[in-house]
């Protein structure tokens, strides 16, 4: 019976051992894959990012105005200025596209003579009319035309005037206005494409704000997950060190034990050793004292 429940003892003995070893493995093995995976939550950049692109170049078409030549316009047609409201009085401002405007009422006359209308008298006055009215659109800060916009004016204007349809027309029609029409129908178109094109950049502007404001709220997501896992490395390596320290303490108690029973033993073999041997039967005190004294031995009869 007694060897039995040793036999059990042992056997349950080596079984809380090995769930131990087990706990201890995992631990260390949390620890260092926690450790791994912290540093490469900690490392992570935000990926790069598409710039916000711009809008593409796009000039005014001179099929849409090619549609309208059938439309009846009206008797008569100036350059709207987008200006209701009366301008103060301010100081004079530099004379600019002076070429382009030249170039405009070029292509007209051009035009004119192809058609075989009579040319208008052009009269410095008049051109400089028309070149005061091409700035003050080109120039309106609302709008934010420029350079670009009357270098486009005069390029479409001249391809209009010098259309084979706008000819054709105006041999038909030569009582039908064409020139502010054209100046016109570029001017809202161009501000079309602006319109749009601002709207495309600020849409690419807001994709790119969303996608770098997400990028960085990942890595700051990836940073605050790399803490966290450090401190659950931290709690199993606390635990791997708590439970091997418990069985060094164990096994330190352990030997102390077997030593304190084994010194034990020891002294208790050398007490029964000093102890005096007891003889088996009394001894007598009145038998006589013998004084054995060593006899010589008795001479060996010679032959």
């Amino acid at each position: 019976m007694s060897t039995k429940k040793s036999t059990t003892e042992e056997l349950l003995l080596k079984l809380f051992k090995g769930v131990i070893l087990i706990v201890m493995t995992l631990t260390l093995i949390a620890t260092a894959g926690a450790l791994a995976f912290a540093a490469y939550q900690y490392t992570r950049s935000p990926k790069p990012i598409e710039a916000a692109k711009k809008a593409p170049v796009k000039s005014v078409e001179i099929d849409a105005f090619l549609k309208t030549l059938d439309t009846p316009a009206p008797a008569k047609e100036t350059l709207i200025t987008d200006e209701a409201l009366p301008v103060p009085a301010k100081q004079p401002e530099p004379v600019k596209y002076k070429a382009e405007a030249s170039k405009i009422m070029g292509c007209f006359q051009e035009s004119d003579k192809l058609a075989g209308i009579a040319l208008a008298e052009t009269t410095p006055s008049a051109g400089e009319d028309f070149r005061r009215q091409l700035q003050e659109v080109s120039d309106l800060k609302s709008k934010d035309r420029g350079q670009p916009f009357v270098t486009d004016a005069a390029k479409l204007t001249c391809d209009l005037m010098l259309n084979a349809r706008v000819i054709e027309h105006r041999k038909k029609n030569p009582q039908a206005e064409i020139f502010f029409p054209v100046l016109n129908f570029h001017m809202n178109a161009w501000d079309e494409l602006k319109l749009a094109a601002q709207e495309f950049e600020a849409n690419e502007q807001a994709r790119f704000n969303e996608q770098m404001n997400a990028e960085q709220r990942r890595v700051e997501l990836s940073k605050e997950s790399a803490k966290f896992t450090l401190a659950i490395a931290g709690g199993a390596f606390v635990l791997f060190m708590a439970i091997a320290l418990s069985l060094i303490v164990a096994a330190i108690e352990s030997n102390l034990r077997r030593i304190s029973v084994s010194l034990e033993a020891i002294h208790e073999g050398q007490a029964k050793e000093m102890q005096p041997i007891a003889s088996e039967a009394p001894i007598d005190p009145t038998w006589p004292d013998l004084n054995l004294v060593p006899q010589p031995a008795a001479p060996t009869p010679q032959a």
